[in-house]
């Protein structure tokens, strides 16, 4: 019989998973399984958790259940373990940006079957300062939006609660002097927003199309100092919509593995992975860790979303 090490966060989103844990567990065990439940006792708790399940050599899969948050935590453990196991998401949180790329259920029941029958997928696993992210890395403008918004206006109101709270931050956009270096290519300005993905969704609101989970690069795109909020309206619009990967004016859209982001000037900049808030520092080195973790990927999701 295989066995599942499954880390749950019981307080993510409405905290409606308490309600559907016997169902997943009973789902789990008809499939054929022996189940582990270990529920999340603090922050990083998910991360030595799933060191320590990995380690044991006792369990075929690690699953999850909980927001980006979790999940960040989780394969953060991955990266960190000796060796690796397949994952499977059941994501429960108000946003879950990367279950929505994967074509996994928002039905919690529906989504532990899809994953169950998923297919294991090898994905790209990023590091910022060797902290690790699954989807997204990103800095400035609207970045601490995800981590000011609070938990009970996320579950109410979903994408359009982290809208509204960004509207408040408008006049308060400012442009920071950086150094950029993307796979050897330098890039100098002031910028107000960068964001490094390995996503179809940031946000639940950003549609980026054109990547793959294992091509060994991040998306990157940088949005330099805007002159009028006409033009920031412009930018946030084709920001919406990225169908390919092209510059667009005030806008560096480019593919790297290896980047590098230097302040040029002494200030905080908001910084945020996964949508966790992630401390200031004048340099920071991303890198991606090409297919370093197998996911157990749903048979709807796309094709084109892989190279193997």
């Amino acid at each position: 019989m295989k066995r599942i090490y499954y880390i749950c966060n019981l307080q993510a989103g409405k905290a409606e998973l308490s309600n559907y844990l016997g169902n997943i567990l009973n789902i789990m065990t008809k499939a054929g399984y022996e189940v582990t439940v270990r529920p999340t006792q603090a922050v990083q708790d998910a991360t030595s958790a799933t060191v320590k399940a990995v380690n044991s050599g006792l369990y075929h899969y690690i699953f999850c259940s909980g927001g980006d948050g979790t999940l960040h935590e989780v394969l953060t453990g991955m990266l960190e373990a000796e060796q690796t196991i397949p994952v499977g998401y059941i994501p429960c949180g108000s946003m879950n940006d990367f279950a929505k790329s994967m074509t996994i259920p928002k039905d919690m029941a529906k989504a532990c079957s899809a994953v169950l029958d998923g297919i294991p997928r090898k994905i790209d696993i990023g590091t910022v300062n060797d902290r690790g992210f699954s989807y997204v890395a990103a800095f400035g403008a609207f970045t601490d939006v995800t981590y000011e918004t609070k938990q009970s206006v996320k579950n109410i109101l979903g994408p359009v609660a982290y809208m509204m709270n960004a509207v408040t931050k408008i006049s308060n956009i400012r442009a920071y002097p950086m150094r950029i270096t993307c796979d050897g290519e330098v890039i100098e300005d002031e910028f107000i927003f960068g964001m490094i993905t390995n996503s179809a969704s940031v946000g639940g609101m950003l549609d980026i199309s054109d990547f793959c989970f294992d091509d060994g690069n991040f998306e990157v795109t940088l949005i330099k100092k805007q002159e009028s909020l006409a033009e920031l309206h412009r930018t946030v619009s084709f920001l919406r919509d990225i169908k390919e990967i092209s510059n667009e004016e005030n806008i560096y859209c480019l593919r790297a593995s290896d980047i590098t982001i230097e302040l040029l000037e002494k200030t905080d900049v908001p910084w945020t992975i996964d949508g966790e808030y992630l401390p200031n520092t004048s340099k920071f080195h991303i890198v991606n860790h090409k297919q370093a973790v197998s996911f157990l990927v749903p048979r709807t999701c796309p094709a084109c979303y892989f190279q193997n």
